[in-house]
């Protein structure tokens, strides 16, 4: 993965949720993207999902959570990058709050667009209700 992808994909996320852009979040997902996070199933009220599949889907899912955590703030920590998967480390959180830490796996086709999103927290979303109005 280069480096000028590697950039795109940070601004997109980090922009794009601070900015509360769905646009510019969703510009980089292929048609085909799977998304799993423990946030799915709060977000969704059902505790049995955990996973978003298609573009639509997680359109409606990313403006669902912008409508309910858009106070949120987001700054990427640190960035791994491999050949074909980019980890963005993260603090994000309430301005008011505690600053919470977390992690995202994001895996690239030949196209450089986003075929799979997977979040990692350091914590259970049950115990941070900060980050999500309901």
């Amino acid at each position: 993965m280069d480096e000028a992808t590697v950039n795109a994909l940070e601004r997109h996320w980090e922009d794009g949720w601070n900015g509360r852009d769905l646009a510019t979040i969703m510009a980089p997902y292929a048609d085909d993207v799977v998304f799993s996070s423990p946030f799915v199933s709060r977000l969704t009220g059902d505790p049995t999902q955990t996973t978003i599949t298609g573009y639509d889907a997680l359109k409606a899912y990313v403006a669902d959570a912008l409508e309910r955590a858009g106070h949120v703030r987001y700054r990427i920590d640190n960035t791994f990058v491999g050949t074909d998967t980019l980890i963005l480390v993260y603090t994000c959180g309430d301005p008011n709050g505690p600053a919470r830490t977390g992690s995202d796996l994001m895996r690239v086709n030949a196209d450089n667009q986003i075929v799979e999103w997977r979040s990692h927290y350091s914590f259970s979303p049950d115990d941070a209700p900060e980050l999500v109005r309901d």
